[in-house]
């Protein structure tokens, strides 16, 4: 009865190791502390800012539609750019040391990132700035001062994309 018990008791950890060693996801994820000071998964910090940044397209993408027209859409300008406005906010938090390149998570940042946070947030708050005065002018519906506002918009994702993001190839 003893020898019973042994083999499945050894058999029943045989398969448990065995089934342990295939399972994916074995190894803990890479995480970094966020700006609460708690770990945070940094597959889920890229996520979230991926997710930040295709809101801003989005919201971009949007505005300049609705500028497009003759009479263009003021009420989505203003919105668009209320949106962009608080995505823009977001980025510096979005982008916690460790979650980077060294993560070991797929990511287009650059570590420039961290090696000029002050760059970085300037280059955020541009884009921040910006999408300010783009709601300014559709809230005073003037057509001019938001297509040169779209331009700001325009130069400072260019410029945040050009020091801080990789280049796509």
């Amino acid at each position: 009865m003893a020898s019973k018990t042994i083999l499945t008791t050894t058999l029943t950890a045989i398969a448990l190791a065995a089934a342990m060693t295939g399972c994916k996801g074995s190894e803990p994820a890479a995480t970094t502390t966020g700006a609460s000071g708690e770990p945070v998964s940094v597959s889920e910090t890229i996520e979230t800012r991926e997710a930040n940044f295709k809101a801003i397209a989005k919201a971009n993408k949007a505005a300049k539609e609705a500028l497009e027209d003759d009479q263009p859409d003021f009420a989505t300008v203003s919105a668009s750019a209320t949106s962009i406005q608080t995505d823009a906010g977001k980025i510096v938090a979005l982008f916690p040391k460790g979650s980077g390149k060294e993560s070991g998570e797929k990511t287009e940042a650059l570590p420039a990132i961290w090696d000029k946070p002050a760059e970085f947030k300037t280059a955020a708050d541009r884009l921040a700035t910006a999408a300010g005065k783009l709601k300014t002018a559709a809230d005073a519906k003037d057509a001019a001062a938001a297509k040169l506002a779209m331009g700001e918009i325009g130069g400072a994702c260019k410029g945040c994309h050009e020091n801080f993001r990789e280049k796509k190839q």
